[in-house]
């Protein structure tokens, strides 16, 4: 069995993040401390899974129908546009991830003599799908 390589990509929609350098989903349980007089040590309350995807790229002008460029991101951005979201290497037997989000952060980075590059993250709404390509 072969492992993950770094090919997983976040696509919005149908549509790719054009020269995306790396993704991330970061997952949280709120966790509500239970203390009584019962209760030897700590215990806890499990509640709501919060999370969000995060990416960074090389900023550029989409080439096809089937990527997004940084204006792109800002457009949406500005219009607090919900995003339908999946996190995704294509590969038969592997995970993907999908669900829901806003965009909640954009920023973008000039420095002398280098390409001017992107990260940007998404808050999702709900709970996250995991499945399995098919």
């Amino acid at each position: 069995m072969l492992a993950y390589e770094g090919k997983m990509r976040i696509k919005s929609g149908t549509k790719t993040f054009k020269h995306e350098i790396e993704c991330n989903i970061s997952m949280n349980v709120a966790m509500q401390e239970l203390a009584t007089k019962d209760i030897v040590g700590k215990n806890y309350n499990p509640q709501d899974l919060e999370w969000s995807m995060s990416g960074s790229g090389i900023a550029d002008n989409p080439e096809g129908a089937g990527e997004l460029g940084i204006k792109d991101l800002a457009d949406a951005m500005k219009a607090k546009q919900l995003a339908a979201l999946e996190m995704t290497d294509g590969v038969a037997g592997n995970m993907a991830i999908s669900g829901n989000g806003y965009y909640e952060s954009l920023t973008i980075k000039s420095a002398n003599k280098e390409k001017v590059t992107y990260d940007f993250s998404i808050k999702g709404i709900g709970e996250p799908t995991f499945a399995t390509n098919a």
